[in-house]
């Protein structure tokens, strides 16, 4: 006689509810690959209690043990056809698929599985994609990262449900328990040949690694699965930490992320690494080839003398610090400001290549309020034509209250003007004198007298 593990049913119906995986009457597709894993998933998500789903299988063919793989596919098919539920299966070559696009044949697999699940659920309009996980396998993901190195959010495992819609009611049962499950059911399952391959680190944690580790601790599978449970708990929490922070420092905005340093730096370490990798996650979508080591080097030059400085990051990131402002942008998205050269022969608007402007208006006010983007000019002092043009090194200007020149960068660096605004600011010139510098500086040489009639308004319109 054939009795149903109704304990283990509850236990995962337990998981659904507390994990709000999904809800009564929902369609979902079930990654079904014929093994003992997907096989009990499959047959659990038929006997919850209340819930009435509908059920679409689908099998991807890896193409990868020729008639054993076949024989899974068909073995998928007629077990969709049991349960009479749909059945969606598909054959890949995915030795050719990672030849063409360099990747090793699990990462292929794992892209293929991916896009193929996200189509059949688009095409099912379904609620999620029901993973058949289990405890095991998280505890072989924990190790497998911590043997690579990984931070809090690896050790943290599979998710019960990930940003993808894909759900994990087993993440919580442990591979016996699922086997266990299978024979009291009278249910027969598939054995994937590649599982006992060494040549895989999986597979070497799973029969080398782990039985070693269960001589010094018999529970150790579970306690790993339940120690990246409670990692889990710890992550979302420090996400929501690093989010407020991130908000608090940063902003974002025609793909740059712009990062105020002394913020940054009033954050604990922790948290401030944090807020620079979700700052890179934000601009780049992915954390992919971001070591610790970029990490630690964007936080040196934080705290760094150094006002300037410019890192090359993964995935063609940039970052630059100018003085009080860390930027993270891509390296062909830097806006380079071209050189402008152009005269300004009487009253009206002359745009800038940056988007700014400069406007001239005649005046017959008494009395002529100046500050550094709205000057007022005596044109018997200064007549037009005025050359406006970008800076050049050995610029010097006679500012406004001294006797003698300066140079425009140091003027620069003590305004604290970024090296990559210096080129968008326009410089005015009569004849050989600069006599401003828009929007910074007014030149000595712009002094108005008691006798100034001829006057006119220059209005510098920062874009």
């Amino acid at each position: 006689m054939i009795f149903t593990d109704s304990a283990l049913i509850s236990r995962v119906a337990h998981t659904v509810r507390e994990q709000r995986l999904f809800k009564p009457a929902d369609t979902l597709v079930v990654g079904l690959s014929g093994g003992a894993d997907s096989t009990a998933l499959l047959d659990l998500l038929t006997r919850l209690p209340g819930y009435n789903l509908t059920l679409v299988a689908a099998h991807l063919n890896h193409g990868l043990r020729g008639a054993e793989s076949d024989a899974d596919e068909e073995f998928c098919r007629d077990l969709a056809e049991r349960y009479a539920i749909a059945f969606e299966g598909r054959r890949l070559d995915i030795r050719a698929l990672a030849a063409a696009d360099r990747h090793n044949l699990e990462d292929a697999g794992r892209r293929a599985r991916i896009a193929f699940f996200d189509e059949i659920r688009t095409k099912y309009a379904a609620a999620a994609v029901a993973l058949a996980h289990h405890a095991d396998d998280q505890a072989e993901t924990v190790l497998m990262r911590l043997l690579r190195g990984s931070g809090m959010t690896g050790l943290s495992g599979m998710s019960y449900r990930n940003t993808r819609g894909y759900v994990r009611p087993l993440l919580a049962i442990t591979r016996a328990e699922i086997e266990k499950y299978l024979r009291s059911c009278g249910l027969a399952w598939r054995e994937d040949s590649t599982n006992s391959d060494s040549a895989y680190l999986r597979n070497r944690i799973r029969h080398q690694l782990l039985p070693l580790l269960e001589e010094y601790n018999p529970a150790i599978r579970s306690g790993l699965a339940a120690t990246a449970e409670i990692i889990r708990g710890d992550e979302s929490l420090l996400l929501t930490l690093t989010d407020t922070a991130f908000a608090e420092s940063c902003r974002g905005g025609e793909g740059i992320i712009t990062c105020s340093v002394a913020r940054l730096r009033m954050f604990d370490l922790p948290l401030r690494r944090r807020v620079l990798r979700h700052a890179f996650k934000q601009l780049a979508g992915t954390l992919a080839g971001v070591s610790q080591l970029h990490v630690d080097v964007l936080c040196d030059t934080l705290n760094s003398g150094r006002p300037n400085a410019q890192l090359s990051l993964p995935n063609g990131v940039v970052a630059v610090r100018e003085y009080e402002h860390l930027k993270l942008m891509f390296a062909g998205d830097r806006k380079l400001h071209t050189d402008f050269e152009f005269f300004i022969t009487g009253p009206g608007s002359y745009p800038l290549p940056c988007g700014s402007s400069i406007t001239i208006d005649a005046i017959t006010a008494e009395t002529f309020p100046t500050d550094s983007s709205t000057v007022h000019v005596d044109l018997n002092k200064t007549p037009f034509p005025w050359l406006v043009r970008t800076f050049r090194p050995g610029d010097r200007i006679t500012p406004f209250g001294m006797n003698g020149s300066k140079k425009v960068k140091d003027i620069f660096i003590d305004r604290k003007i970024p090296p990559s605004d210096r080129r968008r600011i326009p410089l005015v010139y009569c004849g050989n004198d600069l006599v401003w510098i828009a929007g910074v500086c007014i030149s000595e040489l712009n002094r108005l007298g008691t006798d100034a009639h001829a006057v006119v308004k220059a209005t510098y319109i920062r874009q």
